[in-house]
């Protein structure tokens, strides 16, 4: 199938024809074809083997993935080792469903490996999702545990959508801004 149009009206009683790809689509298009972090999703420690998130959700390859509002996410990191280092990943995993397999997508922990010196994080599947069993993964947060605690959580994920995608922007200022793209809107 050379195209395919998503929104077109379907008369009652038609299959749908709107699948989750379509969807995934239109949001990559929307947030420039990246994945990251949506919203104000925030990851703290709760003690040294749980982190929690909420506040936001993140995108996949244009899947979307949200921590409800007034509601939280609780991951287990698994415990450190005394006198060794490691950085786990807080990520968003997507699986390919098909068939009568469901799609999957969840935030979870990837543990690294645990090191005398310093650790390096754990490589992220990285896939197009093109078929069934396909994984992607995409870092959102870093945590590091020196010996058996957690001494950092850092942001690694990028916010979406980002400024730099080319997508119009509202200005309030006296002036015309310096580099007005199409779509900007400034007052003054």
């Amino acid at each position: 199938m050379g195209q395919k149009a998503i929104t077109i009206y379907t008369p009652s009683g038609s299959t749908a024809h709107i699948a989750a790809e379509d969807d995934a689509f239109i949001h990559r298009a929307l947030l420039g074809g990246v994945s990251g972090i949506l919203g104000g999703l925030t990851c703290v420690k709760v003690d040294d083997n749980t982190v929690r998130l909420s506040g936001g959700g993140a995108s996949n390859r244009g899947y979307i993935l949200w921590i409800p509002d007034g509601t939280t996410l609780e991951l287990t990191i698994d415990s450190g080792n005394a006198g060794l280092n490691r950085v786990d990943v807080v990520a968003s995993e997507f699986v390919r469903g098909g068939g009568e397999t469901a799609d999957t997508h969840a935030i979870k922990i990837i543990k690294g490996t645990a090191v005398a010196g310093t650790p390096a994080a754990p490589a992220m599947a990285a896939s197009s999702l093109l078929n069934a069993g396909n994984v992607n993964r995409v870092a959102l947060y870093y945590v590091t545990l020196s010996g058996t605690e957690i001494t950092g959580i850092s942001r690694v994920g990028q916010h979406l959508p980002t400024s730099s995608d080319g997508a119009p922007h509202i200005y309030v200022q006296q002036s015309q801004p310096s580099a007005p793209s199409t779509g900007d809107l400034w007052l003054w």
